[in-house]
């Protein structure tokens, strides 16, 4: 006797993503659901060059923020090898790993999406490793990568977040490699504040009471960890 099938049908709406007042967060909600705060620094951020340059025209959407998407939305993880290259003799080890977000109903798990991520230890953010202490970094990168994918695509999230791309290029693992929110700027980022101030119409002293009105009295003195913020907020602000 056949079991008859019972099909799970899920319309997910997109997420609505709003800047919260005052704030550099986001406040993200699905319909019906409990809103959820996706916090600058933390769950997202601006990846930027060593001069203090932005690499992307969004904020890159962080692991800790994918998965209060995927909370949002009240599904749980699943992963799964896809493929594996583990090579013992030339240290190198490749791993290419599915990410599925599902909803669980009953005690059934159904998958409402799922995306994919890879990397290698010859990448740059794994290279300063051992090959085989790379291994485990490699295979963690590659379900991060999977999550952020899965993430923004439920969420239809492009149009406010990037996927990650901290080991795409040398500068933005310097950046990573310093992210200690509580220590100064570089110099190459408080010429970057100014510069931008010019190009925005600010004169130094505007610029100087600008950074007064946020707690800072020289540019010298910003956090790393509130400098996304104030960038931004400059750019919104009228000379």
């Amino acid at each position: 006797m056949s079991e008859e099938i019972m099909l799970y049908s899920y319309n997910a709406a997109p997420l609505t993503v709003q800047r919260k007042p005052h704030t550099g967060d986001y406040e993200i909600s699905v319909f019906g659901c409990q809103p959820e705060t996706l916090r600058r620094g933390i769950d997202f951020g601006v990846i930027r060059k060593k001069n203090g340059e932005a690499m992307t025209k969004h904020p890159t959407l962080f692991k800790a923020g994918a998965e209060k998407v995927a909370v949002a939305y009240g599904l749980c993880q699943r992963y799964h090898m896809e493929s594996k290259i583990e090579n013992q003799e030339t240290g190198f080890f490749f791993y290419a790993v599915r990410c599925d977000l599902v909803k669980i109903v009953d005690g059934k798990e159904y998958i409402i999406t799922s995306s994919y991520g890879s990397a290698n230890t010859r990448e740059g953010r794994t290279g300063s490793q051992s090959p085989y202490d790379g291994a485990n970094s490699a295979l963690k990168m590659a379900q991060k990568r999977a999550l952020v994918s899965a993430a923004l695509s439920l969420g239809c999230m492009s149009d406010s977040f990037t996927q990650d791309i901290e080991s795409d290029t040398e500068d933005a693992g310097a950046y990573f490699a310093d992210k200690d929110p509580e220590k100064p700027i570089t110099p190459a980022q408080v010429k970057f504040f100014y510069t931008c101030a010019s190009r925005h119409g600010f004169t130094k002293q505007e610029a100087k009471d600008f950074l007064r009105s946020h707690g800072y009295d020289s540019a010298s003195k910003i956090k790393s960890g509130d400098f996304d913020a104030l960038v931004d907020a400059l750019q919104k602000e009228d000379s």
